[in-house]
């Protein structure tokens, strides 16, 4: 059974899966410092995400370290959801994420719509799903 939360309840779980985004988006802008290792990142991204997300965030990371490309680092984002519902320890957030990206060629912003999914495990909250709404 689905319950909906409370506006007051909206608001820190907006807060607390922004914050927990922003930190992500830091832990992978830290791939570009050289002594950025996998154990850095590891202990990053285990306060962060959790389940399969975690899982494939550091297989990314490997891949990444091992193959390197370009990419974007994120300077700022923002997170404006349209809906939340909470069921005891887990929440769900679809919203568009607004991300403030530094390229080659200048700063680009970029708006996509997610699904995003939160369990609290021992009082804290982790990211366990970030997928684009298609």
């Amino acid at each position: 059974m689905t319950s909906f939360i409370s506006f007051g309840d909206s608001t820190d779980i907006r807060h607390i899966c922004e914050e927990l985004l922003v930190k992500r988006a830091e832990a992978w802008n830290n791939i570009f410092i050289d002594e950025y290792s996998y154990s850095n990142f590891y202990s990053d991204m285990n306060n962060i995400a959790a389940g399969e997300l975690l899982k494939e965030d550091l297989d990314t990371f490997i891949y990444l370290k091992q193959n390197p490309t370009s990419f974007e680092r994120v300077i700022s984002l923002k997170l404006n959801e349209k809906e939340i519902k909470r069921e005891k320890d887990r929440a769900f957030i679809t919203g568009k994420v607004i991300w403030e990206l530094e390229e080659e060629s200048g700063v680009e912003i970029i708006e996509n719509d997610y699904n995003i999914e939160l369990e609290k495990h021992n009082q804290n909250w982790y990211i366990t799903k970030f997928e684009p709404v298609e």
